[in-house]
């Protein structure tokens, strides 16, 4: 089952909201033909940086994905994959 491209935004941009309120840059990439991503930074550390989607997975629930594939958290549970993005982009010492 896919996503529509709406939805995927309208959860990233939830994400990027809570994100750059943790110092991070972000954007939303919504190409035509790709799946919308979203783009985050730290600041701190310009070289960390990855990108996050929006896929559903094998029960049928919306979620946070690393493009490697690797899943980060429902799209219910916000706080949990700003959480873990957060981690994944954290410089050393911090």
């Amino acid at each position: 089952m896919t996503i529509d491209s709406g939805r995927a935004v309208a959860y990233l941009e939830k994400l990027a909201a809570e994100l750059e309120g943790r110092g991070f840059s972000v954007r939303i990439r919504d190409f035509e033909g790709l799946a919308p991503s979203l783009h985050v930074i730290n600041l701190a550390a310009p070289i960390l940086a990855e990108s996050v989607l929006v896929a559903v997975d094998g029960d049928g629930e919306c979620c946070f994905y690393f493009p490697w594939p690797e899943r980060i958290a429902p799209v219910s549970d916000l706080l949990t994959a700003a959480n873990r993005v957060d981690r994944v982009l954290a410089e050393v010492g911090r």
